[in-house]
């Protein structure tokens, strides 16, 4: 018997039996999945966990923004990789691009992250994924070699900031739609244009756009959210009073670290809660009372990114790709003089 199930705020996805699965996203459509390997692992647990993992972890856990899932941002990902013809091996690595990402997501950065170090839950992926059934199910399928799990080797997955990839594309699409940033018909219009260049299996494979006013209206919607959300400073505040809060548990031992992969958002709090010395209690009480601070009060905390995105526009047959700094240099003005108003707000 079929069943469907929400995965976030913008997706469901019906399993309808063995061997197909359809996912409903309100961004890029519906589509039939049938390939076995595909469907084993959007019903592994360990994906399904990722279900109860804010994109936004402890501000989308008060309420100060939309839930929106890092499953549902998983599965979007390898939606735009799939939609421009990548391998299926490209399709599982997009998949599983976030599969280590803890409780409360990258508030953990702050609680447990050494300076200079990449994200926590990069650091700590490799180690993460060996105790998962993950090896077992891509060698089963085919894919022994396990390079899926290393999202970095697929170009269309992860490229370095400010190109487009497929992580970047659709937490970006998705955030600046579920903040009004972007509306819906822009969103659909990015995907119908996305494509890859010079095609899906080159080695030097880039996501692109055709249309430079698109691109444009992308890159100041993708601002516009990292002003407001990302970077924002009332935002990071509550991060960071949660990460000390975390860090004195772990440290202490009353958290076991190992918790941070396996509960929600929701339960890890509860945990936090429970195990709070009544100092510690007492400011979690706050961060669930007194609401976001006042931004201009505030400094932006040195572990907090700038992120901006600098899309690669490609017109006609011929040429290779330009970013659109260079198609609009009133972009790369633009983009400079945000970040450098971000920077001067820092701790």
């Amino acid at each position: 018997m079929a069943s469907q199930v929400a995965t976030g705020v913008f997706q469901t996805i019906e399993t309808v039996d063995k061997d197909k699965i359809i996912i409903r996203d309100k961004l890029y459509g519906e589509h039939a999945i049938t390939e076995p390997v595909l469907i084993e692992l959007l019903q592994s647990p360990e994906l399904a966990r990722l279900k109860g993992v804010c994109q936004h972890g402890v501000t989308a856990l008060l309420g100060f923004g939309p839930k929106v899932t890092r499953f549902e941002h998983s599965v979007g990902a390898f939606l735009l990789v799939r939609k421009v013809g990548a391998s299926v091996e490209e399709q599982v690595a997009a998949l599983l691009h976030d599969i280590s990402h803890t409780s409360l997501s990258h508030v953990v950065d702050y609680a447990l992250s050494q300076p200079g170090e990449d994200s926590y839950h990069e650091v700590h992926k490799s180690r993460y994924l060996k105790g998962t059934q993950f090896p077992q199910i891509l060698t089963r399928h085919g894919f022994g070699d396990l390079k899926a799990l290393n999202e970095e080797l697929f170009p269309l997955v992860e490229q370095p900031s400010p190109h487009l990839c497929a992580d970047r594309l659709d937490y970006s699409l998705r955030d600046a739609l579920a903040f009004e940033k972007f509306s819906l018909q822009y969103v659909q219009q990015v995907f119908e244009s996305l494509k890859a260049f010079p095609h899906p299996a080159s080695p030097s494979r880039l996501l692109v756009l055709e249309d430079p006013q698109l691109a444009l209206a992308l890159a100041r919607a993708y601002l516009a959210t990292d002003r407001d959300v990302w970077s924002n400073r009332s935002h990071a505040d509550i991060y960071k009073r949660t990460g000390q809060i975390i860090k004195e548990l772990v440290q202490s031992r009353r958290v076991n670290e190992e918790a941070l992969w396996i509960l929600s958002d929701a339960d890890f709090w509860a945990l936090l809660r429970r195990e709070a010395s009544p100092e510690l209690l007492s400011e979690l009480d706050k961060l669930e009372t007194d609401g976001l601070p006042d931004e201009n009060k505030l400094r932006l905390p040195r572990e907090t990114k700038i992120r901006t995105l600098d899309p690669d526009i490609c017109q006609g047959t011929e040429g290779d790709p330009l970013p659109l700094s260079v198609v609009h240099p009133e972009w790369a003005v633009e983009r400079r003089q945000y970040i450098l108003s971000r920077e001067s707000t820092r701790e």
